[in-house]
């Protein structure tokens, strides 16, 4: 079996990759299994708890010859490998599916012990404009309850802000390094490009994986996981009650102050433009989800 992880900063597109993933009849993609934060990290701690404990029945009883060894690095993984994958192939039933992903936006962070655990896995990094990012993050959180989510300039726009623009710079970092380290491994989405040639960009990620996609499957994904089919709205339709919000791209000229924009633009100038997103002076386009 065929395994895969998708990741990116959230409010990035990584539930509509992953629907888009899932609508391949071969293809199974879930989400979100946090696999590493949840399970693996905890699990690492009572390992140890665990090795301690023999350690000193060994040389409390055994006078340092024990009849069990400590838990090594390579069962370690196995464990979790063994978890992950019986999560994720939980949702594979019948005998087409060949390939089997988690979405985690998370897993940014977390790239390397998956490549050690899974040697084999191929990894997904979906990648939007983090000015998008930030406002597509006051609108969940204003979803959510959050007072003043969408107020500019309030304290809690301001905080998430911040967050949105330290989880975009800290995840596109730990992306490059990886890649740099791994080539091959790792295929990259730009969110826009995905609104704008949705049939290109779904025909290059189903050939990253190796997936068989016809001309007619795509066109099936892709009208099966537009914004339209997925929240029964035009895109432009805004509904701050629903989590697909909008659909487009470039409202954060629409949103953000020039206080805001120029936070963004200071943090993450340099990532932005090496991905294509052009500063506050030339952008003009960008409209799409």
């Amino acid at each position: 079996m065929n395994v895969f992880f998708v990741c990116g900063a959230p409010k990035s597109g990584t539930t509509w990759l992953q629907r888009i993933l899932d609508a391949h009849p071969q293809v199974c993609c879930s989400g979100e299994g946090h696999f590493i934060d949840c399970f693996a990290l905890p699990m690492a701690e009572v390992i140890g708890r665990y090795n301690a404990h023999l350690q000193t029945v060994a040389e409390q009883v055994y006078e340092g010859r024990p009849f069990y060894g400590p838990v090594s690095r390579a069962e370690f993984d196995a464990l979790v490998r063994t978890f992950a994958a019986n999560r994720m192939g939980s949702r594979a039933h019948g005998g087409e599916v060949r390939w089997l992903g988690d979405k985690t936006p998370s897993y940014t962070r977390h790239l390397r012990d998956l490549a050690r655990i899974f040697p084999q896995a191929q990894f997904i990094h979906i990648v939007r404009d983090p000015r998008d990012v930030a406002v597509s993050r006051m609108g969940h959180n204003h979803r959510a309850g959050i007072e003043g989510a969408l107020t500019a300039g309030s304290k809690h726009n301001r905080m998430i802000l911040e967050d949105a623009i330290a989880a975009w710079r800290r995840g596109v970092d730990d992306v490059d390094h990886f890649a740099a380290h791994h080539p091959g491994r790792l295929h990259e989405v730009r969110y826009c490009s995905l609104q704008d040639d949705p049939r290109t960009e779904v025909a290059r990620l189903f050939a990253f994986l190796g997936a068989p996609a016809t001309g007619e499957l795509i066109d099936e994904i892709v009208a099966a996981t537009s914004f339209e089919a997925l929240s029964g709205r035009k895109a432009g339709q805004e509904d701050l009650s629903s989590f697909f919000r909008k659909g487009v791209s470039g409202d954060w000229v629409n949103v953000l102050d020039a206080e805001a924009v120029a936070t963004v633009e200071e943090a993450c100038g340099e990532a932005m433009r090496r991905r294509g997103f052009l500063p506050l002076a030339n952008a003009g386009r960008e409209a799409a989800a």
